[in-house]
């Protein structure tokens, strides 16, 4: 079995490297999209219902004078 040079191992090593980089981030984005749909699916469900406000509070509109001085 014939050695191999230095750098047909320098970029073996290197390719290897590089594939459990890419297998890692691979892992890491998999999470990300699984997490992104669990909160998708909470933000479409907290949007979707009514508002619950205290007990006696009463959001009311206030509008801008238009000649305040």
């Amino acid at each position: 079995m014939p050695q191999k040079s230095r750098s047909e191992n320098f970029f073996e090593h290197k390719s290897q490297r590089l594939e459990s980089r890419v297998k890692d981030l691979e892992f890491n984005c998999a999470e990300l999209q699984r997490e992104n749909e669990e909160m998708r699916e909470k933000v479409k469900k907290l949007s979707s219902r009514t508002p619950e406000w205290p007990r006696g509070y009463r959001p009311t509109r206030r509008f801008p004078k238009k000649n305040a001085k």
